[in-house]
C-alpha cells in the first residue's frame, strides 16, 4: 500500500512538472516580439549628416492574412518584393506566415507582434514594421477589450518601432483596431483608443515625432454636421478624440484636404524641435495587384511621403 502511494505522489508531481514546463512555454510564446535587425544591411545605408532633412515613404497596408481563410503565399509572394519601393512599412492583419512576408524584404530592421495575450488566443496582433533605418527599440501591448466575436481569435494591439531618422529620433505605432457594429466592439473601440493615447503618453516624449497609422476601423469626422451626427458612434468620436489628445495630424488631410473617410489612415506629429511634412499621398497602386488583376488584400494599400528636419 505505501509503495503505491509512493508512485502515485510521484506520477502527481511528474503531472504537475509537465503543467509548469507546458504553462511557461506558452507563456514565454505570450510575451515574444520577434525582432531582426542586418547590421551589415545597416553599415550598407549611404552614409547621412547627422540631424540633415530626411525624406522617407511609409507604407500602410493591411494585406487580409487570416489563418485558415486566405492564401498567404500565393499573397505573400507578390507582397513581399513591393515592400523594398518603401523606406518604412506597417502591416496589418498579418496573423500568419510573415517570414514569408519577410522572404524579399530587404529592410535592416524587422518587428513582428506576434504576442499573444493570453495562451488561449489563436494568433497574435499580426502587426509588423520594417525600416531601413536604425532601430534604436521596440514596444507592444494587447488590448484589453476585444470587441465582439470575430475579434476573438485575435490578440489585437498596438506595436511601436524606434527609429533613427538622420539621428532623428521617430516613434512609429501601427495598429489594428476591433472591427464590427455590434455592442462589444463599439465599446471596445472607446478602451482601445484610450490605451492607444496611454501608451503613446508613455513612450513618446513631446521632443520625439511620432507616426501612427494601421487599420483604425474608425474614420475621423467630416464637418460640424457629420461631428453633431456621430457624437454617440465611437465610430467617428473616438479617432476624433485620439487624434485632438495626442495632437495629431491626418496625412490625407494634409495633402487633400478633410474628405476622405478610409478606415486606414495614417496620423503623425512633429517631436519639439522638429518640422514635419506629408509631401504627398496616395491610395493603392497597379502592382499591388496580382497576375489576374485580383487585389492582393481587401484592403488598398495607402502610401505617404514624409519630410522631417530641424527647425
Amino acid at each position: 500500500m505505501e509503495s503505491r502511494k509512493w508512485y502515485t505522489r510521484r506520477w502527481f508531481v511528474a503531472v504537475g512538472l509537465l503543467l509548469v514546463v507546458l504553462a511557461g512555454g506558452l507563456w514565454w510564446r505570450v510575451g515574444r516580439i520577434e525582432v531582426r535587425v542586418d547590421e551589415a544591411a545597416l553599415r550598407a545605408l549611404p552614409e547621412t549628416d547627422a540631424g540633415s532633412p530626411a525624406e522617407f515613404t511609409v507604407l500602410n497596408y493591411n494585406v487580409q492574412a487570416r489563418p485558415w481563410f486566405d492564401d498567404s503565399r500565393h499573397k505573400f509572394q507578390h507582397i513581399s518584393p513591393l515592400l523594398n519601393a518603401y523606406d518604412i512599412c506597417a502591416v496589418q492583419e498579418c496573423f500568419k506566415d510573415h517570414r514569408r512576408l519577410w522572404q524579399a524584404a530587404e529592410h535592416p530592421a524587422k518587428v513582428y507582434h506576434g504576442t499573444l495575450k493570453h495562451p488561449f488566443k489563436i494568433v497574435g496582433s499580426g502587426l509588423s514594421i520594417l525600416g531601413k533605418f536604425p532601430l534604436t527599440g521596440t514596444q507592444g501591448i494587447n488590448y484589453q477589450a476585444p470587441g465582439d466575436r470575430q475579434n476573438w481569435p485575435a490578440s489585437k494591439g498596438l506595436l511601436l518601432a524606434r527609429f533613427a531618422v538622420h539621428g532623428m529620433p521617430l516613434d512609429v505605432y501601427t495598429t489594428h483596431i476591433a472591427a464590427g457594429k455590434k455592442p462589444a466592439s463599439m465599446a471596445a473601440r472607446v478602451s482601445q483608443g484610450n490605451e492607444i493615447i496611454s501608451f503613446i503618453r508613455g513612450h513618446s516624449s513631446p521632443e520625439r515625432s511620432v507616426i501612427l497609422l494601421g487599420d483604425f476601423n474608425m474614420r475621423p469626422s467630416r464637418g460640424p454636421k457629420d461631428k453633431a451626427a456621430n457624437k454617440d458612434n465611437p465610430k467617428v468620436y473616438v479617432f476624433d478624440h485620439i487624434v485632438a489628445e495626442l495632437g495629431l495630424r491626418d496625412a490625407s488631410d494634409e495633402v487633400n484636404g478633410p474628405t476622405g473617410k478610409e478606415i486606414d489612415r495614417v496620423l503623425f506629429r512633429p517631436g519639439q524641435g522638429f518640422a514635419m511634412t506629408a509631401l504627398s499621398w496616395q491610395r493603392d497602386a497597379p502592382e499591388f495587384y496580382d497576375p489576374a488583376r485580383a487585389p492582393l488584400s481587401d484592403h488598398k494599400p495607402v502610401f505617404v511621403r514624409f519630410r522631417l528636419e530641424r527647425e
